[in-house]
C-alpha cells in the first residue's frame, strides 16, 4: 500500500492517545482504533508512520505491529494464551540441563540457577530440575502462581510477556524482563545460551545466525515498547 495521508497528529481522549492521519484515527488490521497506553509511545508510533515516504511497510514499523499484535490477537485470546503459557512454566528452558557435555551443564548452572532462586524468591515457584530432553514433572502449583502473575498484566504488559516467553522459551526469563532485571542482549544470551556455546565449538551456521539476529532484533523491539507504554 502506498503512502496516502499528509498530516499525522496525536490526540488525547479520556484514557488514552490516538494517532490520526488527516484527522482519521489510526485502525488496526482489524479496524479497532489504535488506542495507545502513553503518549511517548503515540509519538514513536506516530514517528514510524511519518517515516515512510512511498510505501507502508508494517515489518519496518515494529511499535505499530506491537500495538497491533496486542490489540487483535493477544487481547482477544488472553485466555488461550494464558493456559500456553502455563504450558511453558512447567516446561521452562531453565529446568532442562545437559546431560553429557559438562562444561556445557556447568555454563548452565552457572548461568540458570541464580534466575531459578530469583523466581523463588520472587514469586514462590518451586521448579524441578531435570537432564536431557526428557519431561519434568512440575507441581501445578507453578501454573496456578503464573496465572495469578498473569492476572495483574495489562495487556500490553502481557503482549511483550507472552512475545518474550515464547521467542525464548522460558516464562522464568519473561519474568524477569518485564520486572526489568533484564536487557535484551542479557536476555539473548541466556536463552540462547546452548546454540551460542555450540557455534563457539563448531563455528557458525549462516542459518542459525539469521534467526538469531531477528530474535535479538525482535527482544530489542519488545523492550522498545515495554518502556514506551509503561508509566
Amino acid at each position: 500500500m502506498r503512502r496516502f495521508y499528509k498530516k499525522i497528529d496525536i490526540l488525547q481522549s479520556e484514557r488514552c492517545y490516538q494517532v490520526t492521519l488527516d484527522k482519521s484515527p489510526l485502525k488496526t488490521p482489524l479496524k479497532s482504533i489504535l488506542q495507545l497506553p502513553t503518549k511517548k509511545l503515540a509519538r514513536k508510533i506516530a514517528d514510524e508512520w511519518s517515516n515512510i515516504e512511498t510505501e507502508i511497510v508494517p515489518e519496518k514499523m515494529p511499535l505499530y505491529s506491537l500495538a497491533v499484535t496486542a490489540l487483535d490477537q493477544v487481547s482477544p485470546q488472553k485466555k488461550e494464551l494464558s493456559a500456553q503459557m502455563q504450558q511453558y512454566i512447567m516446561n521452562d528452558l531453565l529446568c532442562y540441563r545437559e546431560s553429557e557435555d559438562t562444561e556445557l551443564r556447568e555454563r548452565q548452572n552457572q548461568c540458570w540457577d541464580p534466575w531459578l532462586s530469583w523466581s523463588s524468591f520472587e514469586f514462590e515457584f518451586n521448579l524441578k530440575l531435570g537432564k536431557g530432553v526428557m519431561p519434568v514433572t512440575q507441581e501445578k502449583r507453578n501454573a496456578n502462581v503464573l496465572t495469578k502473575e498473569i492476572s495483574r498484566m495489562n495487556i500490553w504488559t502481557f503482549m511483550c510477556f507472552v512475545r518474550v516467553t515464547t521467542l525464548t522459551g522460558s516464562a522464568i526469563l519473561a519474568l524477569a524482563f518485564i520486572r526489568k532485571r533484564l536487557l535484551p542482549d542479557e536476555l539473548f544470551s541466556l536463552s540462547y545460551l546452548d546454540e551460542l556455546y555450540q557455534i563457539s565449538r563448531w563455528g557458525v551456521d549462516g542459518e542459525a545466525t539469521a534467526k538469531q539476529i531477528s530474535v535479538k532484533n525482535e527482544l530489542h523491539d519488545l523492550s522498545d515498547f515495554f518502556r514506551l507504554a509503561g508509566p
